[in-house]
């Protein structure tokens, strides 16, 4: 275990971590049942149970397991259900993911990380299935919802040897995505909202949620859930996460197009820079505070339409445009229509 990532794993007590221990061996060796080496308290139990399933996204076959306890409410042994084919599915899982992870072997941890989140992207549809709160629901299925998409995420950085944990929380309904840790700053990434569905059906590939701070996120993403479930109807809070406060590695920021207020003749340059190297691309450029985004959006788009302006320098005659805010973002998109 000491060489692993283990997020969940250092907040947990001694007796926490004893029984987080005892799961790990049962997961190198599973069997219909497992006898805990040392009986463990319900509370101290689920704890470590839900450390143990946030930090092995493998275990996924945990998920349906059953407790039995003593005379002193304290749990001895677990049982499960073993899927027939977990050995196969695993092979099959891990020939995929390692083939992801050799793809980029040579690369910086950064573009490691960008390139699992545009495979996940590229490869998954979002959809719901039998088994979509798992990573079997994207590498061999091709369909996932939030909780497949993160711990695919979590699992590739896992075998690429970079710092990455699944994350529970709440956007308007209950979501999933990942908090990365690179050269000692946290970062956070929710590949399920880079691929979103849009009203035609289209999906299309984004970077707003991709390596961003505690500032943008926490503009949608309202709750980091660190709870664990003891019943039904009880609850403990048990689990911290660190702030999220570098931007040098958003998307935006890694590529020029990062703006922290509204400043006319740097877009400019910048528009007219993505032009010359493709006039039909997609142009997109996020500004830093919401304020300022505003302001862009009335001064570009509504108002004067100054990106007519920026086009018209390079394209003299008519032409048509697109463009798109994803507000909560602070993302304008822009397009010329060939």
């Amino acid at each position: 275990l000491k060489s692993l990532y283990l997020f969940y794993y250092d907040q947990l007590s001694s007796t926490q971590k004893a029984v987080y221990e005892d799961l790990y061996a049962f997961l190198q060796k599973p069997s219909s049942m497992y006898y805990l080496k040392k009986p463990a308290k319900t509370q101290d139990f689920f704890i470590a149970m839900t450390a143990f399933m946030y930090d092995f996204p493998e275990a996924y076959w945990l998920q349906g397991y059953r407790y039995y306890s003593d005379s002193q409410k304290r749990v001895t042994s677990i049982t499960v259900s073993i899927p027939e084919d977990l050995e196969t599915k695993m092979a099959q899982v891990d020939a995929i993911a390692d083939n992801v992870v050799a793809a980029v072997a040579n690369e910086n941890a950064y573009n490691k990380l960008k390139y699992f989140y545009e495979w996940i992207i590229n490869w998954t549809i979002y959809q719901s299935n039998e088994c979509d709160q798992d990573f079997t629901s994207v590498f061999l299925l091709k369909q996932s919802v939030c909780a497949g998409y993160s711990r695919t995420f979590q699992y590739l950085c896992k075998k690429a040897g970079i710092k990455c944990t699944y994350v529970p929380g709440d956007t308007d309904e209950p979501h999933a995505w990942n908090l990365v840790e690179l050269n000692g700053k946290y970062y956070w990434v929710d590949v399920t909202w880079g691929d979103p569905i849009y009203d035609d059906g289209t999906q299309t590939l984004n970077y707003h949620y991709f390596m961003t701070t505690d500032e943008v996120l926490f503009r949608t993403h309202y709750t980091l859930d660190g709870t664990v479930l003891l019943s039904s109807t009880d609850k403990i809070d048990v689990f911290k996460f660190p702030q999220c406060t570098d931007n040098s590695l958003s998307y935006y920021v890694q590529n020029g197009a990062y703006f922290p207020t509204y400043d006319y003749y740097a877009i400019r340059n910048y528009v007219l820079q993505k032009l010359y190297e493709n006039p039909y691309q997609e142009i997109s450029f996020q500004i830093g505070d919401q304020a300022s985004f505003q302001y862009a959006v009335e001064e570009l788009l509504k108002n004067n339409r100054y990106i007519t302006n920026i086009f018209s320098e390079y394209f003299p005659g008519r032409y048509y445009y697109n463009a798109i805010t994803k507000d909560d973002a602070g993302v304008i998109t822009v397009q010329i229509v060939s």
